[in-house]
């Protein structure tokens, strides 16, 4: 049988493609950023142009650049019109995304059924172009292909139970705000549920009630508890437990041998012997959160600390495999679902490779012990929230963002009578032209750094096909005013290594709030695009923390709450279409901290959004499944809403809280 000459340019072109990002990671640091950056902006195109050839759309990309006046006389030179073709070849892969080149029209729209638009965030490191593609129709061909489904009967209760919680409390609506939308919506479908609500006798604003444990695989490493020993054993005195010997020997081959010579062999438990034993829970190969909560004798409700598993949970771990043979992680979602009832955490310091930091490791509990035990912690900050918001022209997400998020909160924490008013809490506003990387970061090289740092920008986001150490380091950067659609330099973006190279940084004690596409951190695989019946595209090498809240926590920050994955307005705006602005769940958080509670507490509104959303979701799925035909745009926003809405999550330990 004759090859097929589309197949054999595809799989020339794929391994051209390797090939210059091998070359890319060869050259290091001995060229110039922007020669790499040159080379990588090539090897987008061969990327593009594999594509082409693949799709065996080669001849009708020619015709159609032809019969738009693109062709001329004179031949392409493609160390001077890469971009351009970049983005041609972008128009005719994506032809719902039309933009001509070097224009600002709205480019990181993605068009949607009855020509209604959703907004990504993200944007291409190489390109400047959104990170995304995809339309209402492309979700609802999903659900009916059962790409993805409604959760199961228990996680279903589980929601169930968190929003009914969540109605019955009068805590949740700071100053007088409306119920979010998310949450009218979802009680609707509850129906009979009156039994669950936060256990009467257990503040859980006070970790000496409320308790506080570490959760890491069995098999990870011992070294990395070793380097939190000061954090653990300050925790256990804040509980009022005896002093413990908590010595590290070296026949520890794992966290779990560790343990077993600390607990009797596994006789002793945080149930039976609070007190007496190391607080730290360990989690199996292959145990789901449920599984994990049944050994413990424990289940998805309101928590009692007293039954063993205590309400603070600081995760220590990877969230995802470095290779096939690698079991020693705790994955993004047992994070998620464990974060519905218990307040919880993550702490993970990783190089490019995705190995652990033990210094850094290190750095983050002495800082935070040293904080919380200096008396004059509060004078070393200002009693200020630092708002930035960038607002880029032609991007409605942005612009969004801008408008009905950053602007809101910032004349809602100036008002009178609210919890940063009554609490003598100002704030500054870097709001579009102002919110530059040099603005960030004097900002963050200030004597005395602001309490809260809110940003709300596009998160910087690269490709798999490129050097993965780059990736690594990159991802979820926040991009800066200084960016122009199509125009993208590296010192568009702030990234975690330019904490590093800043001497004068000071972030000691803030907490942070990044609204932005990976700016918690990255799965290994794309949660939002995909093709039904098709494995879930490989958007990374591994699943990780992004680089720049890992150097915000090792540089003294106690706290970072991101998002995994992209983020979308749908965190401030209303599903329904029927609310500019949703800004309740901000404000609860940012009221909470200020207030002085722990951080795995003030978080507690996202984890309620998340459970309306998917409550509401669960229908609309279950209507497709009965025969009944979507709304394609309504269910597209429910979709979307409910990963955004999961996928925020808090990073350090769970257990912090600003000095007021």
């Amino acid at each position: 049988m004759a090859t097929d000459p589309y197949d054999t340019i595809y799989e020339a072109l794929q391994r051209a493609t390797e090939l210059m990002g091998q070359h890319v990671e060869q050259l290091g640091c001995h060229q110039e950023e922007e020669e790499r950056d040159r080379l990588r902006k090539i090897q987008a195109l061969i990327e593009r142009l594999a594509e082409l050839f693949h799709r065996r759309d080669f001849p009708k990309f020619i015709a159609q650049t032809t019969s738009t006046g693109r062709q001329t006389s004179t031949p392409v030179n493609i160390h001077n019109e890469y971009d351009t073709l970049t983005q041609l070849l972008d128009q005719h892969l994506n032809p719902r995304q039309q933009a001509p080149a070097g224009a600002s029209p709205q480019r990181n729209l993605v068009q949607s059924a009855g020509g209604e638009e959703l907004y990504p965030n993200g944007i291409d490191a190489h390109t400047g172009q959104p990170l995304l593609h995809i339309t209402a129709g492309d979700i609802v061909a999903m659900a009916q292909n059962r790409q993805f489904k409604p959760p199961d009967t228990a996680v279903e209760s589980i929601y169930k139970a968190k929003v009914a919680a969540f109605c019955r409390s009068e805590e949740f609506a700071p100053s007088g705000e409306p119920m979010p939308e998310a949450v009218t919506i979802a009680r609707g479908l509850i129906g009979g549920i009156h039994t669950y609500g936060t256990i009467a006798d257990v503040d859980q604003d006070t970790i000496a009630e409320a308790r506080w444990a570490v959760v890491v695989r069995a098999k990870e490493d011992v070294a990395v508890l070793k380097a939190l020993a000061p954090l653990i054993q300050h925790r256990m005195r804040q509980m009022g437990c005896r002093p413990l010997n908590l010595d590290f020997q070296s026949g520890d081959s794992s966290c779990g041998a560790w343990l077993r010579r600390h607990t009797d062999d596994g006789k002793k438990s945080l149930r039976d012997n609070w007190g007496e034993v190391p607080p730290v829970l360990l989690v199996r190969t292959g145990e789901t959160v449920n599984n994990w909560l049944t050994r413990h004798r424990v289940s998805q409700a309101p928590v009692d600390p007293k039954q063993g598993v205590p309400f603070y949970l600081m995760i220590v771990g990877r969230p995802g495999p470095l290779d096939p043979h690698d079991d020693v992680f705790i994955p993004w979602g047992f994070q998620y679902e464990l974060d519905v009832f218990w307040g919880v955490g993550r702490l993970l310091f990783t190089d490019a490779s995705g190995r652990h930091r033990l210094d850094a490791y290190r750095d983050y509990a002495e800082q935070v012990v040293a904080w919380e035990t200096r008396a004059d912690a509060a004078s070393h900050l200002r009693k200020e929230i630092a708002f930035i918001g960038t607002r880029h022209e032609g991007d409605t997400s942005t612009e969004r963002s801008a408008k009905n998020l950053v602007t809101p909160l910032a004349a809602w924490s100036g008002a009178p009578n609210t919890t940063p008013a009554r609490l003598g809490f100002g704030h500054r506003l870097y709001l579009g032209d102002d919110a530059t990387r040099d603005n960030l970061t004097r900002m963050l090289s200030a004597s005395a750094p602001p309490a809260i740092l809110f940003s709300a920008t596009h998160g910087i986001g690269l490709r798999s096909s490129d050097d993965p150490a780059r990736l690594v380091m990159h991802q979820g950067a926040l991009l800066t005013a200084d960016f122009a659609y199509g125009s993208i330099r590296r010192e568009h973006w702030l990234a975690g290594e330019d904490l590093d190279a800043m001497s004068n940084l000071n972030v000691a004690g803030m907490i942070a709030c990044l609204f932005a596409c990976y700016s918690a951190g990255c799965p290994q695989h794309d949660e939002f695009a995909f093709e039904p019946g098709k494995p879930r595209a490989q958007i990374a090498p591994f699943s990780f923390v992004s680089q720049l809240p890992q150097r915000l926590l090792a540089h003294g920050a106690l706290a970072v709450l991101g998002h995994i994955e992209r983020a979308w307005t749908y965190s401030f705006s209303g599903v329904e279409g029927g609310a500019d602005s949703q800004i309740q769940p901000f404000q609860d958080v940012i009221g909470r901290l200020l207030k002085g509670m722990p951080a795995g507490s003030a978080t507690d509104q996202f984890n309620v959004i998340q459970g309306a959303r998917s409550l509401t979701l669960t229908k609309e799925l279950e209507d497709i499944r009965h025969g009944i035909q979507p709304n394609p745009a309504r269910l597209a926003r429910l979709w979307m809403a409910r990963n955004d809405a999961r996928n925020y999550v808090l990073l350090g330990d769970p257990a912090v809280r600003l000095a007021i």
